[in-house]
């Protein structure tokens, strides 16, 4: 059970985006398999945005590699709802939510917030 007050749920989830070759690859994005279970559970819809760039894995980047590795990463082919609430697996620097919420805030969106499963410790970036 979630107990996160309703006036904290967004208007749609949106999980972090992979480039379509290393999705294929992988064969399993995280961030989209929460996003999709939250989505179902708590009855908000997903919106999906697009990443468009196939930048290097940001697993070996520095804090200003993984900021530089995603400007420009993330782009939406609609309008986000006012409140979206990005999922993700793994929060290490935030560079990834950070570049996703700047394209939603771009593309309409007014809030932004970010939920993950896990964060690395402070000074493991």
């Amino acid at each position: 059970m979630l107990l996160t007050p309703p006036s904290a749920l967004g208007d749609a989830f949106l999980s972090v985006p992979m480039f379509p070759a290393r999705a294929r690859k992988r064969g399993f994005n995280q961030s989209s398999w929460l996003a999709q279970r939250l989505s179902q559970q708590l009855d908000i819809p997903l919106h999906p945005a697009r990443r468009v760039n196939d930048a290097p894995s940001q697993r070996t980047l520095n804090r200003q590699q993984r900021a530089a590795n995603l400007a420009g990463a993330f782009v939406f082919d609609t309008t986000p709802p006012a409140h979206v609430i990005i999922i993700d697996d793994v929060i290490t620097t935030g560079s990834t939510g950070h570049a996703l919420a700047q394209a939603a805030l771009k593309a309409g969106a007014s809030r932004v917030d970010l939920w993950a499963a896990a964060r690395t410790p402070l000074g493991k970036d």
